[in-house]
C-alpha cells in the first residue's frame, strides 16, 4: 500500500490550524493604539478623594466634555512601581507624554478608548493610579476603587460583536497613567458567595451585598432583579416578570404556565388551561367526583366548545382535546376485587 505524504501533510497542516483555532486566544491590552483626550482638571484638589470621587458612579462621565482625541503615551509593562505587583500584564498609559501628575494638587481626570471585537466570555483585569473604570459600550464592566489589591481588580466580561472599550482615569497626585487587559478566558472562575446569580465582583459594579442574595429585601433575588433591569438595591422597584413570556406579568397571569404560542385570554390562560381548570381529573369541585366517566367527558365537550366559540381554541385542537378526555381514566370507577 503506498503513503501519500502530499496527503498526510496537508492533513497535520489542517490539524494544526484546527487544534490552533480551537485555542486561540484574543487578547487587547492599554497600548500607543488607545486613542486619549486631554485631561479635565477639578476645580481644586478634594482630599477626600479616594472616597468622595473614587466611586461606582463618578462625577466626571464618559459624556463629559472631553476634548482634542490623540494617540496615548505608552511607557511599557515596567514604567510604573505598581505594575509588578499585579505581574504586569500591560502596558502603562497617560493621556501625555510623562507620568507626572498634573491640574490642582496633580489631581485629574483622563478618558481612553479601544475598539475590541470578539465573541464569548472574557476576563477584564484594570489597573491605574488612582482609581479607573472600564466601559464597553457605555456598560460598566470594571471598577478600581483607591483600596484596591492584587484580587479585585479583574472583572468578567461578555463580547458579542464589535464594541467599544472606554477607560476613565482618576488621578489623585503623585503619578498618572494605568492600564488594562482584555481577553478571552480560558479558565478564570468567578465567585458567587451569596448564589444570587451575581458574581462578586459583579456585585461590586452594582454595589449590591456580595454576601446577601436578597440586598434590598423585596424577595428577589439580586441577580433576577439586575437580569430583569430593576434596582437591586431599591425595594421599591421590582422587576416585571413574565416567565412564560405570553405576555401577562407573573403578577396577573393566572397560567403562569401557558404553552409558548398558545392564544390566551386576558388573564393569561389558554383554551386548554380553561378546559383543564373547569374540568379537572379529580371531580368537579373539591371533595366531590365526577358520578362516571362520561361526566367528565361531557364537560370536557361543554368546556371546549365555549373556548372554540371565543377563539381561544381551533376545531382541530378541541378534537384533540375530546380524544384525551376519552382516553382517559377520569371519572371511572377503580373496580373492586371480588373473594376467591
Amino acid at each position: 500500500m503506498k503513503t501519500n505524504l502530499k496527503s498526510i501533510f496537508a492533513m497535520a497542516v489542517i490539524a494544526a490550524c484546527f487544534t490552533a483555532s480551537a485555542y486561540s486566544n484574543t487578547v487587547y491590552t492599554s497600548d500607543a493604539t488607545v486613542t486619549a483626550w486631554d485631561p479635565i482638571y477639578p476645580a481644586y484638589a478634594d482630599g477626600n478623594w479616594p472616597t468622595s470621587v473614587c466611586k461606582v458612579q463618578p462625577d466626571v462621565n464618559l459624556d463629559s466634555n472631553w476634548q482634542n482625541p490623540h494617540q496615548a503615551s505608552s511607557f511599557g509593562p515596567y514604567a510604573h512601581p505598581w505594575q509588578g505587583s499585579v505581574g504586569n500584564f500591560a502596558s502603562w498609559i497617560n493621556a501625555w507624554g510623562s507620568l507626572s501628575s498634573q491640574g490642582p494638587g496633580g489631581h485629574s481626570w483622563t478618558k481612553y478608548a479601544l475598539d475590541v471585537s470578539g465573541e464569548g466570555d472574557f476576563v477584564l483585569k484594570l489597573l491605574a493610579d488612582n482609581c479607573s473604570w472600564v466601559y464597553i459600550d457605555g456598560n460598566l464592566v470594571g471598577y478600581q476603587s483607591a483600596y484596591w489589591n492584587a484580587n479585585n481588580i479583574t472583572y468578567p466580561v461578555s463580547l458579542n460583536g464589535d464594541h467599544t472599550l472606554e477607560f476613565l482615569i482618576y488621578d489623585g497626585g503623585g503619578l498618572a497613567g494605568g492600564m488594562f487587559r482584555l481577553e478571552t478566558n480560558t479558565g478564570v472562575t468567578f465567585s458567587d458567595s451569596d448564589a444570587d446569580g451575581l458574581t462578586d465582583p459583579e456585585e461590586v459594579l452594582n454595589q449590591t451585598d456580595p454576601f446577601n442574595p436578597d440586598s434590598d429585601g423585596d424577595g428577589i433575588n439580586d441577580g433576577d432583579e439586575v437580569a430583569a433591569g430593576s434596582d437591586p438595591n431599591d425595594e421599591n422597584d421590582t422587576p416585571v416578570v413574565d416567565d412564560d413570556g405570553d405576555g401577562i406579568i407573573n403578577g396577573d397571569d393566572v397560567c403562569p404556565d401557558t404553552q409558548a404560542g398558545a392564544v390566551i385570554d386576558q388573564y393569561g390562560c389558554s383554551g386548554q388551561q380553561n378546559v383543564a381548570t373547569a374540568c379537572r381529573c379529580e371531580g368537579p369541585a373539591q371533595d366531590t367526583l365526577w358520578k362516571n366517566h362520561g361526566q367528565y367527558v361531557s364537560c370536557v365537550a361543554h368546556a371546549k366548545n365555549a373556548q372554540i366559540n371565543i377563539g381561544l381554541l381551533t376545531e382541530d385542537e378541541g378534537s384533540a382535546l375530546m380524544s384525551t378526555a376519552g382516553q382517559s381514566s377520569c371519572g371511572k370507577k377503580e373496580k373492586s376485587k371480588g373473594k376467591k
